[in-house]
């Protein structure tokens, strides 16, 4: 056996003569006194590698238990930077539907008064007419505001979903 592949060398070989002399009845009280104190030393050589165990496996415990609360806490990060986006996207989405459908609006109000306006006037001598064309162009545009807005976010998500492909 060779002493740099086993790491209690000594200890084996003295264990491997002890029995020896045992088999051979050669054992006197000098061999036990050796053997005895050898093995005093050895439950001593013990006790510090445990204690010394114990500790470094109460360090790697808290190290382990520190990580825990730091993936924990990271998950919530995380959680919260994709609300924070999400928020950041519907606003986004929110006031580029609302200048289209403002612009839109504005586009249909000016084509009523040009084009409308004066064939309703020819046919009718009320003003409720033109309001309620109004009304209508007015609810027309409000309820094509969340649909917009709904394709808009569509977009985002399409968007965003390519991104995480492309970086995976």
């Amino acid at each position: 056996m060779d002493k740099n592949q086993e790491l209690y060398y000594d200890e084996i070989d003295s264990l491997r003569r002890f029995r020896a002399k045992i088999e051979t009845h050669a054992i006197y009280k000098e061999d036990l006194d050796a053997f005895s104190d050898e093995y005093e030393e050895l439950v001593a050589q013990a006790k510090v590698i445990t204690r010394v165990s114990d500790r470094l496996q109460k360090k790697l415990d808290n190290a382990n238990m520190q990580i825990r609360e730091q993936n924990e806490e990271i998950k919530d990060k995380n959680v919260q930077l994709a609300d924070t986006v999400t928020q950041l996207a519907k606003a986004k989405v929110g006031r580029k539907a609302s200048t289209i459908l403002l612009t839109v609006a504005v586009i249909l109000f000016i084509l009523e008064q040009l084009l409308l306006e004066p064939i309703i006037d020819t046919y009718f001598d009320t003003q409720f007419v033109s309001l309620g064309i109004l009304g209508v162009l007015f609810l027309i545009i409000k309820f094509s505001e969340g649909a917009l807005e709904s394709y808009f976010m569509n977009q985002e998500k399409k968007k965003i979903l390519a991104k995480e492909q492309n970086n995976q």
